[in-house]
């Protein structure tokens, strides 16, 4: 790893600055220690001194005689005051002065007694800078106190080096680390334990250490076995004796780094899947701007994720109502901290697509929300099979609605009729023609019904297969006008149909009698006493177009639209009061589409009317 130059890690740097200067203080009041094991053992009289203490009387060390005189361990007072602990005082002795020499901020005082004091109570001192003393220089063999108060005294591993790489001091916790017994470590330097493959070498490192007056890095330490330790080092370099040595901890970061590459894989799974879904992932700040976006933008959407980033759905160029639309349901998940689904649809490339959208509030460790996730679902197919089915839910009403209104009528005519001539014995001979024609128009009627109910009916259920084959279009036109050729006569209608010859299709013949029969027989329905009806058969490239014309009472705009769909229904009465379902027409449209055609009309109220379809040729 390479060493943080820049500490940005606030908190962390902070805490382990902390520690340094905790541990310096410690290294402070060992060194005074030494000082005082030095100062005691060059005067006179073990007695002549108490211990050392701080410019504010905090007590550095002590004679162990006279710890013992306080009921303590020496190690128990280091830290309080003087005072407090020899005379029980809140304030400094009157007579105790601190000498009046100019010293550093890290000089330490010898509390020493005054031989007039006939108490023998230390209540009259004169407090000596140490530097009065000869100077001392540290002595790796005397680190009893040294190594107890500053080494062993942390959870980390501690060690001193020099600007060599020499080990001048270590704690037992590193050699436990990388599995060396003492000995076995006493004898190796900082290139030994050191990795320099994931760090600076160790004189770059010294460089940046002394520049930047400390530095946080991470590493990897080799273990006795050859293993690699990954830990976080922090240094900072120390002037003792106008000597510079770097005082190191070491924390053992294995664990973090597991946690680290976990969290590291987990992310890769997480990004390996929301990459390759198929629903749209984005994420939002509170300006509505893109802060991510997955793969799937470019498929759906055909806008690579690149071109989100940073911008808002305004600026992306999406409509003004729908970019309202998306902003306001997003401000309402910012503001409730709940999640929402709302539906939405939007064309891409003239296509209507669809979409579920799930907003999910991302919240941050003090429960803000900064960010959205927005999870964006294709529903098309789902919408449009619920339209199918309401559209089924609106033919069936429909189709009920049919049998019980048109159905009626006939019937209801043949059970008057019937009560009639059964009540009536005298009947004349023209009276009974007179019902036996309109018995017969009614049983006409309901049979043309139940036959066009039953083909529709099959249609709806998928019974009704497409089954195509070539045939003679003419042959089966002909045929269709000889089965009406009593309707002909009898409204004397003008009905013509010329073909030269013989022009085949391919197709559903059943079908297209069903179409051929339905156009003939309405338009000899809307067609006037002495009127006139046309058939005619045209070349149209791939298909042949049939046309069927009349100039009957033809149809008004409004309701040509409404001719050939079951929900918005049209039917209305013949020329000579023919009645009708409007099955016939929609008929048609159905069995048109089933074999690739098209159907259309064109009419005028009161002028007449021509049904046109298509048939593909063979």
């Amino acid at each position: 790893m390479k060493l943080e130059k820049n500490l940005n890690e606030g908190d962390r740097i902070e805490k382990l600055e902390d520690e340094i200067l905790e541990l310096k203080q410690k290294l402070e009041i060992a060194q005074a220690g030494s000082v005082y094991n030095l100062a005691h053992s060059e005067i006179d009289g073990e007695s002549d001194i108490y211990g050392v203490v701080d410019r504010e009387f905090n007590l550095l060390s002590v004679n162990d005689k006279w710890a013992e005189s306080q009921k303590s361990v020496g190690q128990s007072l280091i830290g309080q005051k003087c005072y407090s602990v020899f005379c029980d005082l809140d304030a400094p002795c009157k007579g105790c002065f601190l000498s009046d020499k100019k010293v550093g901020k890290l000089i330490w005082f010898f509390l020493q007694p005054n031989n007039n004091n006939e108490t023998g109570n230390c209540k009259k001192n004169i407090i000596s800078p140490h530097n009065e003393i000869e100077s001392y220089e540290l002595d790796l063999k005397e680190t009893d106190l040294f190594y107890e108060q500053l080494f062993e005294s942390t959870g980390d591993s501690l060690m001193i080096l020099d600007c060599k790489g020499r080990l001048l001091k270590y704690t037992t916790k590193l050699c436990d680390l990388l599995s060396y017994s003492e000995d076995e470590f006493s004898e190796l330097t900082i290139f030994d334990i050191d990795d320099p493959r994931n760090s600076l070498n160790f004189e770059e490192r010294i460089i940046e250490i002394e520049k930047e007056k400390g530095a946080v890095f991470e590493t990897d330490l080799i273990d006795k076995s050859g293993n690699l330790i990954p830990v976080e080092c922090s240094s900072a370099p120390i002037s003792y004796h106008n000597k510079l040595v770097f005082f190191i901890t070491i924390r053992d970061i294995s664990k973090r780094k597991i946690a680290q590459k976990e969290l590291h894989e987990s992310e890769i799974r997480f990004r390996s899947l929301v990459e390759n879904a198929t629903d749209l992932v984005m994420r939002f700040d509170r300006e509505h701007r893109h802060v991510f976006v997955n793969t799937a933008s470019l498929p759906v959407l055909g806008i690579s994720p690149e071109e989100f980033i940073g911008k808002t759905h305004q600026e992306m160029g999406f409509p003004d109502d729908l970019c309202e639309f998306w902003e306001d349901e997003m401000d309402k998940v910012f503001e409730s901290g709940i999640s929402d689904i709302v539906d939405f649809s939007i064309n891409v490339k003239g296509k209507e697509i669809y979409f579920e959208w799930q907003l999910i509030p991302e919240f941050d460790t003090e429960d803000e929300i900064p960010y959205l996730l927005a999870i964006a679902r294709d529903v098309s197919k789902r919408t449009t099979s619920e339209k199918a089915l309401e559209q089924a839910l609106k033919t069936k009403d429909k189709f009920f609605s049919i049998i019980a209104h048109d159905l009626r009528n006939p019937f209801g005519s043949l059970r008057t009729l019937s009560e009639c001539i059964h009540s009536n014995d005298d009947l004349t001979k023209e009276e009974v023609k007179e019902f036996a024609e309109i018995i017969h128009t009614s049983a006409c009627q309901g049979y043309d019904l139940l036959e066009n109910l039953l083909e529709w009916s099959r249609s709806q259920r998928g019974s009704l297969n497409w089954q195509p084959q070539e045939f003679d279009l003419v042959k089966l036109i002909e045929l269709n006008i000889n089965l009406v050729q009593a309707n002909i006569h009898k409204k004397k209608i003008n009905l013509s149909f010329e073909s030269e010859r013989s022009k085949y299709v391919f197709a559903d013949k059943y079908m297209i009698d069903t179409i051929i029969r339905n156009l003939l027989a309405n338009a000899l329905k809307f067609t006037y006493y002495n009127g006139n009806v046309s058939l005619a058969v045209t070349d149209r490239d791939s298909h042949y177009c049939i046309s069927v014309k009349d100039d009957g009472k033809g149809i008004d705009k409004e309701n040509q639209k409404r001719l050939f769909e079951l929900d918005n229904q049209y039917s209305s009465i013949g020329t000579a009061m023919e009645t009708g379902t409007g099955l016939g027409l929609i008929l048609c449209k159905e069995f048109t589409d089933a074999n690739n055609g098209e159907i259309w009309v064109e009419s005028e109220e009161g002028k007449g009317s021509c049904f046109s379809f298509t048939v593909p040729k063979k």
